[in-house]
């Protein structure tokens, strides 16, 4: 699996998942764990394969092409044989490093030259790699490891898939609540405007007509929040649509929230009635929920 097949697959993935794979080489198991957590980008470590970078690099290659994003930790397990057999040993490079060592204790005077230790304790003694030609296994190894890491994410990704829509609906919720408590707003203010007109006319003192036509038209402006509401509603909309889809959507998804955030905010700096500043909460804090969510998702 590359990247692009998890676009538009109406499948949504978790960037947390934990998979195992196993192969045997002569005898040998090789064992494949892949475990997968947040990142913003993508990065992968392995472990487990001493000082061969040429098959780390192909493991490390093989493993990015089947993550989109995420931290990958992979670590490889090649049981070591019991032994070598006579005919894995090339007896002429062992005689000629054994002549060696024996001219250069010579050359530096010490009197026992080297024995059978000294060549296994140099590994001369050892003429086969202990990863030669392991990579098809340990590839093998791997895709089992890799399917079963996605299988996790994948549903681990609907659970989460099930969680934010839960969030957008109770924003959406709240909403629609504090779009019924605004014409009310507006009446209560209009409604105490009158009585302090009134006020003023029973004391006799005439009520400066600029300045309450500036009074009335900077409210109107503040309580004038159908613009925010629609925008929100248009952003939860696409975040659905986008839930729906599925694929790599949660950067998407993160800009999205910015976006709702922003009219939220709008909304309950314009409006200073307590019922509606308390649902502007209530949106505000499903729209928390709805960020740490969106953040596991790749």
């Amino acid at each position: 699996m590359v990247p692009s097949d998890f676009e538009g697959s109406g499948r949504i993935y978790s960037m947390t998942g934990y998979g195992e794979g196993t192969g045997s080489l002569e005898g040998r198991k090789i064992e494949a764990n892949v475990r997968t957590l947040n990142h913003d980008n993508t990065s992968v470590k392995v472990r487990g394969l001493r000082e061969d970078q040429g098959l780390t690099h192909k493991v490390e290659n093989y493993v990015r092409e089947s993550f989109p994003r995420g931290r990958i930790e992979v670590r490889i397990e090649v049981e070591e044989g019991e032994g070598l057999a006579p005919a894995e040993l090339d007896s002429e490079a062992i005689r000629k490093s054994f002549a060696s060592l024996s001219q250069l204790a010579e050359d530096l005077g010490i009197p026992e030259g080297p024995d059978l230790g000294d060549l296994i304790s140099l590994d001369l003694l050892e003429t086969t790699p202990l990863y030669k030609g392991s990579w098809p296994t340990i590839k093998d190894a791997l895709s089992q490891a890799i399917e079963e890491a996605l299988e996790a994410q994948e549903k681990e990704g609907r659970s989460i898939r099930e969680d934010m829509l839960d969030h957008l609906d109770e924003i959406s919720r709240q909403l629609e609540e504090a779009e019924e408590d605004v014409p009310e707003v507006v009446r209560q203010y209009k409604r105490e405007l009158e009585a302090r007109i009134d006020k003023l006319l029973e004391e006799r003192v005439e009520p400066d007509e600029e300045k309450l036509e500036q009074e009335v038209a900077s409210f109107a402006d503040r309580v004038d929040v159908n613009e925010e509401i629609s925008r929100a509603k248009s952003h939860i909309e696409t975040a659905k649509e986008t839930l729906k889809e599925g694929g790599l959507v949660g950067k998407k998804l993160e800009f999205i929230r910015q976006e709702l955030q922003r009219e939220i905010n709008t909304l309950g700096a314009k409006s200073k009635d307590s019922k509606i500043q308390s649902e502007v909460i209530e949106m505000k804090l499903a729209l928390e929920k709805f960020k740490e969510q969106s953040r596991n998702l790749a």
